[in-house]
């Protein structure tokens, strides 16, 4: 970890149960509490790409908090929250979501740009794009990101990967579909040496106690280190099954 070393926190349902990566609505406010009581930075994806063109702007204790999917139950959760402690986050947006029944209203997306909050794009489908043919691919970055444009009326330069892995090509898609970051789901912190088109997050989950998350922030080496061991053992497994069978399969086991 270096001294400028930030790490990107990834949200996604907030809900009473669900899959691993759904907490709960009192998990998520002790959880920002814990990041005003100790006086933590928090901001959006397009925040720390500024800051890494601006070195001088770079806040001592830092973290970035994003929100995969764009679930309605964020903004009614999550926005009052980061309100209350004036912190920036970005929400990727799934926009086959926007106006269905767990996804944001156009409204929503539309509120919380006017609030402040970044809205990246987080494809239109949510597929693998690793499995598309140039020609969908295009269609995956382009599209959604002209949909939220559509709604905010401002540039939408921030993705985050389905599934969270990319590789070359895809980051050569996004780079011409006129996206200035790219958020993986690869565990490891992000610094003003970092490469914007695989910048690392770690998703928090509903076994987390605050006891952890607070080690997670505040870059305990052997939790950080402990946290990658165990991606390295599901990423191989990942690449022995391939991705649907892989998914298909977490999906039968929390259904």
């Amino acid at each position: 970890m270096t001294s400028h070393a930030i790490p990107f926190l990834m949200y996604h349902n907030i809900l009473p149960e669900g899959d691993p990566y759904t907490i709960t609505k009192e998990m998520f406010r002790k959880q920002m509490a814990l990041l005003g009581e100790l006086d933590y930075s928090c901001i959006a994806v397009n925040e720390f790409a500024e800051r890494v063109q601006n070195p001088s702007k770079q806040a001592k204790i830092t973290v970035c908090l994003t929100f995969d999917d764009g679930y309605a139950n964020n903004f009614k959760y999550c926005l009052p929250e980061l309100e209350k402690y004036e912190f920036g986050a970005t929400f990727f947006v799934t926009t086959c979501l926007i106006d269905s029944k767990i996804g944001f209203s156009e409204n929503q997306i539309r509120s919380l740009s006017d609030k402040g909050m970044e809205i990246g794009s987080h494809t239109v489908n949510h597929v693998f794009l690793s499995n598309l043919p140039d020609e969908k691919l295009y269609y995956e970055l382009e599209e959604s990101r002209r949909q939220l444009e559509v709604i905010i009326h401002k540039p939408v330069t921030s993705l985050s990967l389905p599934g969270g892995r990319g590789n070359k090509r895809i980051v050569e898609a996004a780079q011409k579909a006129g996206y200035k970051t790219l958020c993986t789901s690869m565990y490891h912190t992000n610094n003003p040496d970092s490469n914007l088109f695989s910048l690392g997050r770690v998703p928090i989950k509903r076994k987390y106690t605050l006891e952890l998350f607070q080690k997670i922030v505040s870059l305990d080496p052997s939790v950080w280190k402990s946290m990658k061991f165990r991606q390295d053992i599901k990423f191989f497994i990942q690449r022995i099954l391939g991705n649907k069978l892989y998914h298909s399969i977490w999906e039968m086991k929390y259904e």
